[in-house]
């Protein structure tokens, strides 16, 4: 069973713009970026329930769309 304060990997992909400094000022290290068009997708994202409500906060407060979301964790078990 999973808690709050587990860490799982997240992948977030979102229409809008994002700043240049948003992964080295609010990601944690190792987390990667891939930016389209109008849209952008943050993966290898590893944080906790807490970190993550953070980020989306910030994006959404920044005009971004979350688009999709999705969770796995540690153990490669995939959660949609």
């Amino acid at each position: 069973m999973m808690s709050v304060s587990d860490t799982h990997v997240y992948t977030l992909h979102f229409s809008g713009a994002l700043r240049d400094d948003f992964v080295t000022d609010y990601c944690p290290i190792g987390t990667a970026l891939t930016v389209k068009e109008h849209a952008f997708t943050l993966f290898n994202l590893c944080t906790d329930q807490a970190g993550m409500l953070g980020i989306l906060r910030h994006l959404h407060n920044s005009g971004c769309l979350l688009l999709t979301l999705a969770i796995e964790n540690r153990e490669d078990d995939t959660i949609r």
